[in-house]
Order: C-alpha cells, then sequence, then structure tokens
C-alpha cells in the first residue's frame, strides 16, 4: 500500500493540471464562504472597516468584470510562454527534460493562480443583483477579488523571474542532480541501515531447483515500479521463490517473460500467479525516476551530448553535465551494493530481483559522453579528471576493474581520434595518475 501510494504521489506531482484544478476549487469555496458571510456581516458598522463598505452594484459587476477579463487574458499569456519554454527546453536539452519543466511547482501555481482569480471573480459577479442591499453584502467578495488581482501581478513578476531561471542550463542540472541524489538516498542503503535479510549475491551461485514457471507480462512498456516487499510477502505465503528478470527502467516487450517462479504453488494457476506478480510490477508507457536511477543519468548524459554536438560546441555545458554525474556515481561507490536477494523470517530465499551493478552505471552515465566527446581533447582531459578523483574512492574490486575497462577505452579513443601529440601525452598522463590510484 504504501508503494502503491507513493507511486500515486509521483504521478500526481508529473500531472501539470492538479495544482491549478485545486486552485480553482478552493477559489470557488472561497468566493461561496465570503458571500455567506457578507450576508451575515455588516461591515461598515465594524471599526476601521468602514472603508471596505461597497453600495453600488454596477461598480462593483464592472470592477469584478474587469478583474476576469484581465487575469484571463494573463492566463492565456503564461500558457503561452510555457508553451515556448517547453519547445525551447526539448530543443535545446532533449525531450526527456519536457518532463521537468511540466512538474515546476512555481510554473503550476502561476497559472493556477490567474485561473482561480478568474473563476472566483465570476462566482461573485453571479451573485451581484440590483437589491438595495446587495452592495453592502458584497463587500468582503469584491474586496478579496482586488486582493487576488494584486497577487496576481505579483505573481506575474515571479513567473517571468523562474522561467529566466529554469532555462538556465546550470539549475537545469542541479535539479536533476538533486532528483538523482534523492533517489541514491532511498535505494542506497548506507552501512547502518543495512536489512540482514537482504543480502547481494550472484544469481549462478544460488541453488533454486528445477521447478520453474515462467511469468510472462501482459503489456509492453517501461518498468515504473516494483513492489519488493510485497513480492516477497506473497513468496512466503506460498512457499515459493520468484526470481525476477527486469529492473525499473526495463523495457518489456509484449512477449518477455519478466519473473520465474521456482517452486511454483500447485494451488494456484497460470492465471492466478501472473495476477499476483503484475499487481506487484508497475508498466507504464515511459520511465520514471521513482525506482530508476539511470532516467536521471540520461538526462544528464543527454544534455552533455546534445553540448558536443557540430552545430552546439559548447563544453562547458558539457563539464557541468559531467560533474554532476560523476558526484552522483561516488555516492554509489560509497554506499554498499544494492541486495538483489530477499529472505522471510525463517531466512529461506523469497525474491531474487535483477539490480544495475557499478558498471552498469557507469556505463549509462559516460559511454555517450565519451562517444561524443572523443574528438576534443578539453572535454577528455575533463573527464579523466573527474574519473581521477572517482578512482580515490573506488574500492572494491569489481568496480575497479568497470573503471579501468573505461579508462581503457579512453586511451583507445585518445590514440585513434586525437592528432595534436602534446594532447596525447597530457591525457596519457591523467590516463597513468587515475590507474596508479586504482592499484
Amino acid at each position: 500500500m504504501k508503494q502503491q501510494l507513493l507511486h500515486l504521489i509521483e504521478r500526481l506531482r508529473g500531472s501539470f493540471w492538479l495544482v491549478p484544478a485545486v486552485m480553482m476549487l478552493a477559489a470557488l469555496v472561497l468566493a461561496q464562504g465570503l458571500q455567506s458571510l457578507d450576508a451575515r456581516l455588516a461591515i461598515e458598522s465594524i471599526p476601521g472597516l468602514g472603508w471596505l463598505s461597497l453600495r453600488e452594484p454596477d461598480s462593483a459587476r464592472a470592477l469584478l468584470s474587469t478583474i476576469a477579463g484581465s487575469t484571463i487574458t494573463v492566463a492565456g499569456t503564461v500558457f503561452s510562454i510555457t508553451t515556448v519554454a517547453l519547445t525551447l527546453a526539448a530543443s535545446q536539452f532533449g525531450p526527456h527534460l519536457v518532463r521537468n519543466f511540466i512538474r515546476d511547482r512555481g510554473t503550476q501555481a502561476s497559472l493556477g493562480i490567474f485561473l482561480s482569480t478568474f473563476v472566483y471573480a465570476l462566482m461573485v459577479m453571479r451573485g451581484i443583483d440590483n437589491g438595495e442591499n446587495n452592495g453592502r453584502n458584497l463587500s468582503l467578495a469584491v474586496t478579496a477579488a482586488v486582493a487576488l488581482a494584486l497577487l496576481c501581478m505579483a505573481y506575474l513578476i515571479y513567473f517571468i523571474h523562474n522561467v529566466a531561471q529554469s532555462i538556465q542550463v546550470d539549475n537545469i542540472t542541479y535539479h536533476i542532480n538533486r532528483e538523482f541524489r534523492d533517489a541514491l538516498e532511498s535505494l542506497y542503503p548506507t552501512e547502518e541501515s543495512r536489512d540482514p535479510l537482504k543480502s547481494r549475491r550472484e544469481i549462478n551461485a544460488l541453488s533454486l531447483g528445477d521447478n520453474c514457471h515462467c511469468v510472462m507480462t501482459r503489456s509492453s512498456g517501461y518498468v515504473q515500479r516494483i513492489d519488493r516487499e510485497k513480492l516477497t510477502q506473497w513468496a512466503t505465503d506460498n512457499d515459493c521463490c520468484i526470481v525476477l528478470l527486469c529492473h525499473p527502467g526495463t523495457f518489456l516487450n509484449h512477449w518477455s517473460c519478466m519473473a520465474r517462479i521456482f517452486e511454483p504453488p500447485r494451488a494456484l494457476d497460470s492465471d492466478d500467479i501472473a495476477d499476483a506478480i503484475a499487481s506487484a510490477i508497475t508498466v507504464g508507457s515511459q520511465p520514471t525516476a521513482e525506482q530508476d536511477i539511470v532516467f536521471s543519468i540520461r538526462q544528464l548524459a543527454q544534455i552533455a551530448v546534445r553540448a558536443l554536438s557540430p552545430g552546439v560546441n559548447d563544453p562547458f555545458t558539457a563539464y557541468a553535465c559531467m560533474d554532476r554525474l560523476i558526484d552522483g556515481i561516488g555516492i554509489i561507490l560509497q554506499r554498499p551494493q544494492l541486495p538483489n536477494c530477499f529472505h522471510d523470517r525463517d531466512s529461506r530465499l523469497r525474491l531474487v530481483t535483477s539490480e544495475l551493478d557499478f558498471a552498469d552505471v557507469l556505463s549509462a552515465a559516460l559511454d555517450e559522453i565519451r562517444e561524443y566527446g572523443r574528438d576534443s581533447s578539453v572535454v577528455t582531459r575533463h573527464l579523466l579528471k573527474q574519473l581521477t578523483e572517482l578512482a580515490e574512492i573506488c574500492d572494491r574490486r569489481e568496480d575497479q576493474r568497470a573503471l579501468k575497462h573505461l579508462l581503457e577505452r579512453v586511451s583507445e579513443d585518445c590514440e585513434n581520434c586525437i592528432e595534436d601529440r602534446f594532447d596525447i601525452a597530457t591525457i596519457q598522463r591523467h590516463i597513468t595518475r587515475a590507474r596508479n590510484k586504482l592499484d
């Protein structure tokens, strides 16, 4: 239930309509509440508030009409500016970055405040009639409409500032890196928080038996979420072991096998088993950053690759992306490896997951950058400088092998693609320094 709630919250965060819809609903409630309060309260009788009294229905109607017309016009402008920002982000930084702009709470709130003010003015204007006491009874409601209009002006200034800030590459990489680090903090346990019922072992070293049932996927798409606790509990209740063949971010074809059940329960048929496994694995049309750390990695790598394209030639943007990537990869090196074996309270193996190792993460982060930056000596030198710093905290032997393999590929690229002998000598010195740190 907790995993499903977190997944729902993540989906709602990515929706552009939620915040404006909630704010418009609040505007409806506020309009109704203030009109009811006006009907019971004589504002001119309250000391110090007599100046808020409004006695002419025509002037109230004209004021509300002006507020409604101006706010819906500015709301259209806000929507146009947002569309331009999304188009710019998609063309310059890649289509995956559109998601980050849609999730921006400042943009959502800016659009919501204008739409809610428009809705509020309409609802209050609807309650105006030509009765002799109507002007007095709408004093608070009309005054609140004026206050909302002033708030809209303040939010317009904030919106322009927010858009100008959001399209700067340093802010973009910072927010992606923050999301990347949040995912690492939630997925990679610290040494003190390790669960004794979870461990890391090679699947080839496990003896699971010969009786195996394959669970096929029901629809193609990306794995967005895996509820490991639910799968472990189901395997415990049915006295079996589940081996997952996918991880968050994996694309499943409609014919893919997503899990194997060893010693499957005889009391359940194939459809019941498939329903139980599918209920714990969420498959969607696009990957998400909820449990997939490679999603954020690819966003940063995509920005760097576009910056290194011949039409842009912006190595400084690539530097910023590489710095953020190495910062996140360093967290992985300093944490224990992700557990892939989950046991029950009796220490019996119930679930084996497919987890990314350090070599997979390193490849996803730097392969494309190395490929498209191999002709640039300055980009290669900056990459090697970051890898040298990474080598200082690389202690596990398998992680060192992955880093050495990457250094070998960089060295081969240097020999084949860089012609200046001084650049070659400098790059080789960086490679030698990084290898010495690993050894």
